[in-house]
C-alpha cells in the first residue's frame, strides 16, 4: 500500500478532515450573521470562534495522522449500520420532539443510539435511557425552567 493510500485510510486523517468540514460549514453559517465585536458580540461571533477552534483541532488531528500514518492505524471498513443508527437517532430527536414530548423522545433517542454499540444489551440500555431521560427532564425542565412539553402533540391530540 503506498503512502497516499495509507494516509487516506488513517483514522486521524479522516477524523481531522471531518472536523475541518464541519468547521467550514458552521463558519459559513456564522459569517452570514452579524458579528458585532469582542465587547458587544453579535449572533455570529461565538459560532465563528467555535468553528475556528474546531478547525484548529482538525488541523492538529490531520497532522498527527500524517506523522503517525501506518497500516495498523487504517480504517478497515466503515460500520454503516452503526453510523446510520447514531445519525438516525439525532434525526429522530429533531423530528419527534414536538410530537412525543421531551422525556419520551430522549428515551427513544438513547435506545436507538445505544443499539449502535457492539456490546448492546437491552436491559442496561433501557436503564440508561430511563435514567438519562429523567435526569435530562430534571435538569432542563426542572432546574433550568425550560418550557419543554412532557407529552407532545402526537400523544395529546393538540
Amino acid at each position: 500500500m503506498n503512502r497516499m493510500d495509507v494516509l487516506l485510510r488513517n483514522k486521524d486523517v479522516l477524523s481531522g478532515l471531518f472536523f475541518l468540514l464541519v468547521a467550514a460549514v458552521f463558519a459559513y453559517g456564522a459569517l452570514r450573521l452579524p458579528m458585532g465585536s469582542a465587547i458587544r458580540m453579535g449572533p455570529g461571533y461565538f459560532p465563528l470562534v467555535l468553528s475556528g477552534m474546531l478547525a484548529f483541532f482538525g488541523v492538529l488531528t490531520v497532522l498527527t495522522g500524517v506523522r503517525n500514518a501506518s497500516e495498523r492505524n487504517a480504517v478497515s471498513s466503515i460500520a454503516w449500520l452503526r453510523l446510520l443508527l447514531v445519525s438516525g437517532s439525532a434525526l429522530f430527536f429533531a423530528i419527534a420532539l414536538d410530537g412525543l414530548g421531551f422525556p419520551i423522545t430522549v428515551f427513544v433517542t438513547i435506545l436507538i443510539a445505544a443499539r449502535a454499540s457492539k456490546d448492546f444489551r437491552l436491559v442496561p440500555a433501557l436503564l440508561l435511557a430511563a435514567l438519562s431521560s429523567a435526569a435530562a427532564w430534571f435538569i432542563f425542565a426542572g432546574a433550568l425552567g425550560l418550557p419543554l412539553a412532557a407529552l407532545g402533540s402526537w400523544l395529546t391530540g393538540a
